[in-house]
């Protein structure tokens, strides 16, 4: 067996060498780091090696990890119909997400000082999973009203109890100053905010995805007069991203929200101990449960914006972008990864 590992993702190297053969590699020089490897292979990847049909077949591929929340990287169907396990690591950058999320809020002054303030402002959580259930909470500790929209778990709450409340996707988007993608992509995602969704949202909103570039609707978005501010973290084609939605978004940044030290070292975690319980190697199978917290502590009775903004400069990273667009992919995989917050 042989471990094929992509070469960005931290906190790895060195964990595997001393029980199984581990190659590493660049996110998109898969195919030839598989066609040299003899045997069968292990691949540990993150969401710049799509795993399909063209990179599977007849490469004794085994397992697939990958380091990230979604999958929407790797067929899935046809990993299932050729055996070959995937494994994921589910809410591993949440927090990361969630600091995004009000940080880039934040920069554009629309956190109000006071309760009283932000109790007048609705925010709407699209996708209360992992990471959206989080920015949901910490928005209602903020004093936000909070509206989720979120079928599959309401659909779940029913059927085992709950009390959290969920509304439509159209009383969402009539009745929130700010709505925020925290979608998978499959399917039933793929281009949900679409013309159509924008002629429902409310007039002067403020739009957040940093979910997948792929949910939103590019063109849509640039139509639309309907939407106030526009904060953007991924988009379609990256990292050959649009020129025009780049100067349309008010916070534009490389795919970096979930890109914070714990996010990283959860990620790379999950993987690890995925795959230490796959090849039965002990030693890693609880790899990570000891980490040192050292998060920063958000005052929620402080200047919020003026604290999260200490916490992680994202103008800077906006800048950087607006400069070198060109230099998308450059300026994500150099980015220093920050601490999360706690509250």
């Amino acid at each position: 067996m042989k471990l094929i590992i992509d070469d960005a993702i931290p906190y790895i190297r060195g964990l595997f060498e001393p029980y199984v053969e581990t190659l590493y590699c660049k996110g998109g020089e898969f195919s030839s780091a598989i066609k040299s490897a003899v045997g069968d292979k292990i691949l540990i990847i993150r969401t710049r090696t799509k795993c399909n049909a063209e990179l599977l077949d007849g490469s004794g591929v085994k397992a697939i990890a990958t380091a990230t929340i979604g999958t929407d990287h790797i067929d899935i169907p046809y990993c299932n119909a050729n055996s070959i396990k995937v494994f994921s690591a589910p809410g591993c950058n949440s927090g990361a997400v969630m600091q995004y999320v009000f940080t880039s809020l934040a920069a554009l002054n629309l956190i109000p000082s006071t309760v009283s303030e932000r109790n007048k402002i609705t925010l709407g959580v699209i996708g209360a999973g992992h990471v959206g259930e989080k920015v949901a909470r910490l928005g209602e500790a903020m004093g936000f009203k909070v509206m989720r929209n979120d079928p599959p778990k309401e659909q779940e709450q029913r059927i085992y109890g709950g009390s959290i409340p969920y509304f439509s996707l159209d009383k969402v988007l009539q009745n929130s100053d700010i709505v925020t993608m925290h979608t998978p992509l499959d399917v039933t995602t793929r281009g949900m905010a679409s013309a159509e969704f924008f002629s429902r949202i409310k007039e002067g909103a403020t739009f957040i995805n940093c979910s997948r570039g792929e949910v939103l609707d590019e063109e849509a978005l640039l139509a639309t007069k309907r939407v106030g501010r526009v904060i953007l973290d991924v988009w379609c084609n990256e990292p050959n991203i649009n020129r025009a939605l780049l100067s349309r978004a008010d916070i534009a940044t490389p795919h970096i929200a979930g890109y914070s030290v714990e996010g990283k070292k959860n990620g790379t975690a999950a993987v690890v101990k995925s795959i230490a319980t796959l090849l039965g190697i002990k030693e890693l199978e609880r790899y990570g449960e000891s980490v040192e917290e050292r998060r920063h502590t958000l005052k929620l009775s402080g200047d919020i914006e003026k604290q999260l903004l200490e916490f992680f400069p994202i103008k800077e990273v906006d800048a950087m972008l607006r400069c070198e667009p060109e230099n998308f992919e450059k300026i994500r995989t150099e980015y220093i990864y920050r601490n999360e917050f706690k509250y």
